[in-house]
């Protein structure tokens, strides 16, 4: 999560160590992982490139702290949510390609292309995740609005996507956890 704007640096700074340690752990997953692959042993080397995906995750989270931590003006915070907020609509964007293409095919395909259109919706939420903690941080009027219009556009997105699903006749679970995540994070 990141941090409140007015914490002390100090308090929420990553020590090298720490961070060291994390890169580390990325590249040993992903290096484990890549011999793993090699030797087909599928199982043990998708668990490791999760754990390399996750130490990503956190590693970008570390830096978008920082960014918003040194970010001069608000006008920086603006554009790093900018570029936060584009990134989601470009996601977003892509649930109607996938479901389109999903109702071009049948049987095993057509779930295949709704499984992606189901991760999809994982790394949209990762998003919306990383957007959360300026709502409840930021103070300016304008960059608020900012973020409270692309966090609406996401929900109607996800309820827009629902709908066309059952109108076709087609399911996706993920897709309702994901709404009911917004719901409960407050998101309308």
């Amino acid at each position: 999560m990141l941090v409140n704007l007015n914490q002390n640096e100090e308090e929420n700074t990553p020590t090298d160590g720490s961070t060291r340690k994390l890169l580390d752990r990325f590249k040993s997953a992903v290096s484990e992982a890549d011999e793993l692959l090699a030797s087909e042993q599928h199982q043990q080397a998708m668990a490791l490139y999760y754990e390399a995906s996750q130490s990503a995750d956190e590693m970008c989270e570390r830096f978008l702290t920082l960014l918003v931590r040194t970010s001069p003006s608000n006008d920086y915070r603006t554009l790093l949510i900018e570029v936060i907020s584009w990134r989601l609509r470009y996601i977003t964007a892509q649930y109607d390609y996938h479901l389109a293409v999903a109702q071009t095919l049948s049987g095993l395909p057509r779930e295949e292309w709704i499984a992606r259109l189901e991760t999809l919706l994982v790394l949209s939420q990762t998003w919306v995740d990383k957007l959360l903690p300026f709502m409840k941080e930021v103070n300016e009027p304008g960059l608020r609005g900012r973020i409270e219009d692309v966090l609406s556009d996401w929900v109607s997105g996800i309820r827009s996507l629902i709908d066309k699903l059952m109108k076709w006749g087609m399911a996706s679970a993920q897709a309702s956890r994901v709404l009911e995540w917004a719901m409960d994070n407050g998101l309308k």
